[in-house]
């Protein structure tokens, strides 16, 4: 008899979240016996989570009480920042500890630059480890198959979806899967208002219709809105099978391991249960924001009716999140593990943006959460200063015993052996119109530091070498630009900001 990949999930499903029983107990203390002095890392990646949408972190709509649940037996990093303001470059910060400066993985779908493809904080944990990942997001997993050499276990990106369908990863191209992948982005996936093979994508569009129209029916009684997607990879799932297998690739591992679980929700579209589909429809809005000179002009009521629904989704997510801690609580296996919950950027509601893909670094894009805990954790604990998301792969090296290469930009976090510092700048960088291999020309720079923002824009169109400063302690919501009445501290932060980006851009300069 076929078992197919649906009836797989669903045997999975209750096999992972209701009938291990006490076997699993026995087996679980003997697959973590190396875990007093080499514990297990466990890293829950939400994609698209803005810290600023989370009731954990003061969000006005009860989004996140799992994750404050979570909270009350972790370290909070209340002002964590991603690398970048889309996944390419914050994904590949976060697992190398180095700045999009210095990877240069920040074009849309970018790759680390081949000579520093082995900079990566898999390779440097000791043979002991098993190494584990599995990102949904096809971007992040095309950054793990750079990193294949030093990865025992590798989930495909597909492993969770209901459809059934040829993929770059599906194992056909497993030699060169970066080529697989542009060559699937280029003739079939790519979605812009032209198709980029007249033949192939439309053939994709009717099984995709098909799919929709027939193969969901049942499901779209509980997902009214649409069956959770990966947007023009045409990939459906549902949430539950996802958190459901990914538990079931926790419990396999034997410990010590090394476990980075990538989700795409709550990316857009934002299509939640039924359950969370309108929760939210409760008449608050923000105060809206004056449209920014680079922004897409997104009216007012487009941006509401987004949050409400990115919030709707968020809790969903959340109460999935709360499924799994409990799970991982239950059968002991936060008990030698360190639990890292983080994203690798946020969402806009504001500003005339509705969404990632824009030029600006504003605190709804970049401020991320971080929250973690380690083992046998019983006490909150809160850290406000400035940190960044290239402080994560160190700080794990140093706690699970590895060496920390002179390479990586990160400090040590706070709360973790690291100062407690709020002097010491952090950055982000937006750049993903400028070539790889070439000098930074067209982008977005922002420093963090003390309580101060500064954000620069060079090489756009009627807003070059424009600098905006924002102080988040008297002014969090960034409405007041200090850049003239506050001249000095533009040039002192500035200064810096120049050195830094010119450091990095040095290798590019030279012409031939």
């Amino acid at each position: 008899m076929k078992i197919t990949r649906r009836d797989f999930l669903k045997s999975a499903s209750l096999y992972v979240m209701g009938l291990f029983g006490a076997s699993l107990q026995s087996s679980l203390k003997r697959l973590n016996k190396f875990a007093g002095d080499t514990p297990n890392v466990i890293i829950l990646l939400f994609d698209t989570l803005s810290a600023r949408h989370l009731s954990l972190y003061g969000y006005s709509r009860l989004t996140s009480p799992n994750m404050t649940r979570f909270a009350e037996r972790a370290t909070v990093y209340h002002r964590h920042y991603a690398a970048g303001n889309f996944t390419s470059p914050g994904t590949a910060s976060l697992l190398t500890g180095t700045y999009p400066w210095t990877h240069r993985a920040f074009q849309q779908g970018g790759v680390i630059i081949r000579k520093l493809a082995d900079q990566n904080m898999f390779r440097l944990f000791n043979g002991s480890y098993r190494k584990a990942v599995f990102a949904q997001n096809i971007w992040a997993d095309i950054l793990l198959y750079q990193f294949k050499k030093y990865i025992d276990v590798h989930v495909k990106s597909t492993a969770y979806s209901l459809n059934e369908q040829i993929h770059y990863n599906d194992g056909l191209w497993d030699k060169d899967p970066l080529i697989a992948f542009r060559s699937f982005e280029d003739f079939l996936e790519q979605d812009y208002g032209i198709p980029g093979s007249l033949y192939f994508s439309f053939f994709d569009k009717f099984r995709t219709y098909l799919a929709n129209e027939y193969g969901f029916r049942e499901l779209r009684k509980e997902y009214p809105r649409g069956i959770p997607n990966f947007i023009k990879y045409k990939l459906y799932f549902v949430l539950e099978q996802v958190f459901d297998g990914v538990a079931q690739e926790i419990s396999a591992l034997p410990g010590p391991f090394i476990g980075y679980y990538h989700f795409w929700s709550p990316h857009e579209p934002y299509f939640p249960h039924r359950r969370f589909i309108g929760m939210f429809d409760d008449g608050w809005n923000p105060a809206p924001k004056e449209p920014h000179p680079l922004s897409s002009h997104a009216p007012i009521d487009e941006l509401n009716q987004a949050r409400r629904e990115y919030d709707e989704y968020v809790a969903n997510v959340d109460a999935e999140f709360g499924r799994l801690y409990d799970y991982l609580q239950n059968k002991g296996i936060l008990d030698t593990s360190y639990l890292i919950v983080t994203s690798d950027h946020g969402q806009m509601f504001e500003r005339g943006v509705n969404g990632h893909v824009t030029p600006l670094l504003s605190e709804a894009i970049i401020h991320v959460p971080l929250i973690i805990s380690a083992p046998g954790q019983a006490d909150r604990q809160d850290i406000y200063s400035p940190t960044s998301c290239v402080d994560v792969p160190l700080t794990i090296l140093k706690i699970t015993g590895a060496s920390v290469p002179d390479w990586m930009e990160g400090n040590l976090l706070p709360g973790f052996s690291g100062e407690d510092s709020a002097g010491r700048p952090v950055f982000a960088i937006e750049a993903k119109k400028n070539p790889s291999l070439s000098p930074i020309t067209q982008a977005t720079l922002a420093m963090i530091q003390g309580d101060y923002k500064l954000i620069w824009y060079i090489g756009y169109r009627g807003y070059d070498n424009v600098y905006e400063l924002y102080n988040l302690e008297t002014d969090p919501e960034e409405l007041v630009d200090l850049s003239t009445s506050h001249s000095d501290i533009v040039i002192s932060m500035g200064k810096e900001l120049k050195a830094r980006l010119a450091e990095a851009d040095q290798p590019y300069s030279v012409r031939v």
